[in-house]
């Protein structure tokens, strides 16, 4: 193999993949496997997705949704779907 070949697939390894999940049904493009619920939320929100970083974030666990706290880190992967919702004011 050429060293030109071998630096040109190194730097391509060196790129962070990028793949895509649903926040409340919105595509959004990630690039990292593991991420903490505050991130997910930040990244749905930079996106375009109508999510505000208070929202409470849930993924889709088979048939049930799963709460995952602001701090509480998660392995993530493509095609996975998450909700999040506005908390409730009960003032």
């Amino acid at each position: 193999m050429s060293t030109t070949t071998e630096h040109t697939n190194r730097e391509a390894d060196d790129r962070p993949a990028k793949f895509q999940v649903t926040v409340n049904r919105q595509a959004v493009t990630l690039t990292e496997h593991r991420m903490t619920g505050l991130e997910i939320k930040q990244a749905a929100k930079t996106q375009g997705a109508a999510v505000e970083v208070d929202f409470q974030l849930s993924v889709k666990r088979g048939q049930r949704y799963e709460v995952v706290g602001d701090d509480d880190t998660i392995a993530v992967h493509k095609g996975q779907e998450f909700i999040a919702v506005a908390p409730d004011d009960n003032s």
